[in-house]
């Protein structure tokens, strides 16, 4: 009987060299794992800086633009400041006119075109009476009362 356990201790037990290899394949692994994990870490902090140097180099531009916007808005204020416009007309041969020299013609309303419609005459702020019926200007309230009550409106 002491031979069989002797030889079943033998056939189940590992060999040196067995075990070994087994230590060198955890190892392997362990420093394949290590590498996985460091490799992402430097993927993702390349990805992060190039990210970054994008996202600067469109703040720069996005600045340039504004600094442009500036730029021309200053422009067209000075093109069309008085000063300006005044030396144009003075250019274009425009002077100032004096009040002795202004003229104001009357025109009757015959005189129009027919295709001009004259303006509308502008109407009081306050008219006398209401454009609409008192029965729409009433408030629910007094409706109720003057139709549920049969009081008299006021």
């Amino acid at each position: 009987m002491k031979h069989q356990v002797q030889r079943l201790q033998q056939a189940y037990r590992e060999l040196p060299w067995r075990k070994q290899a087994r230590r060198v394949m955890w190892a392997l692994a362990a420093m394949v794992a290590v590498a996985a994990v460091l490799a992402l870490e430097v993927h993702f902090s390349a990805q992060a800086l190039v990210l970054n140097y994008q996202l600067h180099e469109r703040q720069q531009a996005l600045l340039a633009s504004q600094e442009q916007i500036v730029v021309l808005q200053t422009h067209l204020a000075q093109l069309m400041s008085v000063d300006h416009l005044l030396r144009a007309a003075e250019r274009e041969g425009y002077r100032p006119v004096s009040v002795s020299q202004e003229h104001f013609v009357p025109v009757p309303p015959e005189a129009l075109p027919s295709g001009v419609v004259a303006a509308p005459r502008a109407r009081p702020l306050h008219p006398d009476q209401p454009s609409l019926p008192e029965a729409y200007t009433v408030s629910l309230v007094r409706w109720l009362e003057h139709y549920l009550l049969l009081e008299p409106m006021r």
